[in-house]
């Protein structure tokens, strides 16, 4: 038996009529009856008794209606999750992102919003350096990464549509709320070379890090390096706690405490970007995402 077969037999069954079976199958009478007649034969039962007058399901019929049924439902159902697997509203999203990344707010609402609208989705976030990310990204092992930049040279060399800029913050410099220089409303690099800093860990090989030596060697500056840290809220309370000083993206600022001043900084580049990154062929989910986060205008 085909799935034509058992269509044309549900049809007749529920209408027991031929006339209005065809009708509401789209066809001519006799192409029907071959329908049902093919699928009696198949079965080698009879599923209807007709006349003239009347159409009504036989016991045979009666009991194989509620299994043709379950067919129709069966396939309904996944004619229904095909394409929305293939529109991106369930499966799974698999995120890499840089330490700083989820500290912006945009990024943030997106997520939240992903989450309300596709919740049969499973999202996984997997935390990494911006050039780990790059390497997941490029592997397959993510579908998505979302990293503050400078991007390694490998990402630097792809497409537009597969490096997105998504937001581009200021640097600021993050000062115990009791320091002198929290008195001023921005401050150069130049005028910190006395200062001791707190930094991402080297170890980590983290994009800001690099963002910073290019900074600090535009202006003349050696830092001088109090303490490094794996995260960026332990680096905030460092800094809160007296230990030094640091240069962090303005969306950290929403974390902040009264123990931390942030005054920005006026050196020329001093910003960073942050990109969406995805592979050449991104996945159903992952193309949701992004038209979600350029929707919300965050690129």
């Amino acid at each position: 038996m085909d799935f034509r077969q058992i269509s044309c037999f549900v049809a007749v069954a529920e209408e027991l009529h031929f006339g209005r079976a065809a009708a509401r199958l789209n066809l001519s009478q006799p192409p029907l009856s071959q329908q049902i007649k093919g699928l009696e034969d198949r079965l080698r039962v009879r599923l209807f008794e007709r006349n003239r007058r009347s159409v009504r399901l036989t016991p045979a019929g009666e009991a194989f209606l509620p299994y043709a049924h379950q067919v129709l439902n069966a396939a309904a159902a996944g004619a229904d999750a095909a394409r929305r697997v293939a529109g991106g509203e369930i499966g799974e999203l698999r995120i890499g992102y840089s330490a700083s990344a989820l500290y912006s707010d945009e990024v943030l609402a997106t997520i939240a919003r992903y989450r309300r609208r596709y919740p049969a989705v499973e999202i996984r976030l997997v935390e990494n350096t911006t050039r780990t990310c790059t390497r997941e990204v490029e592997a397959g092992r993510v579908d998505l990464a979302i990293v503050r930049g400078p991007l390694p040279e490998t990402a630097e060399g792809w497409p537009a549509d597969r490096r997105i800029v998504v937001s581009c913050e200021r640097l600021l410099v993050a000062l115990p709320a009791d320091h002198a220089l929290a008195g001023r409303d921005r401050l150069a690099l130049a005028e910190l070379g006395d200062e001791r800093f707190v930094i991402m860990a080297r170890q980590l090989g983290t994009a800001l890090n690099d963002l910073l030596d290019r900074l600090f060697a535009a202006a003349g500056l050696r830092p001088r390096i109090a303490l490094e840290t794996a995260e960026m809220a332990s680096l905030l309370g460092l800094v809160g706690a007296g230990a030094g000083i640091a240069i962090v993206p303005e969306a950290v600022t929403g974390h902040r405490s009264g123990h931390v001043a942030f005054r920005p900084l006026t050196d020329r580049n001093a910003e960073v970007e942050l990109f969406l990154l995805l592979p050449p062929l991104p996945s159903p989910t992952a193309v949701r995402l992004r038209a979600e986060m350029m929707a919300d205008g965050a690129g």
